[in-house]
């Protein structure tokens, strides 16, 4: 990820959480339906799959909380 020299450093973590979260989203959507083929269903176990769909919510969620106290703060 190309980052302009004057980026504020809460705006680089901020947007760095953010695209972690969705990249995980995406690779999490893609792998699922890899496992899953239309002959064959892919059952995971509660605990996995909870924590596949928490991580990349909380990852976002707190790219935008970082980015909101950092306005705030003007950081």
């Amino acid at each position: 990820m190309a980052t302009q020299p004057g980026m504020k450093p809460y705006v680089k973590l901020a947007s760095t959480l953010v695209v972690v979260g969705m990249g995980l989203f995406s690779l999490e959507q893609f792998g699922l339906g890899k496992l899953e083929g239309p002959d064959h269903s892919f059952h995971l176990d509660g605990t996995v799959l909870s924590i596949l769909v928490i991580a990349p919510v909380v990852l976002v969620a707190a790219g935008a909380v970082v980015f909101m106290v950092g306005k705030m703060r003007r950081l």
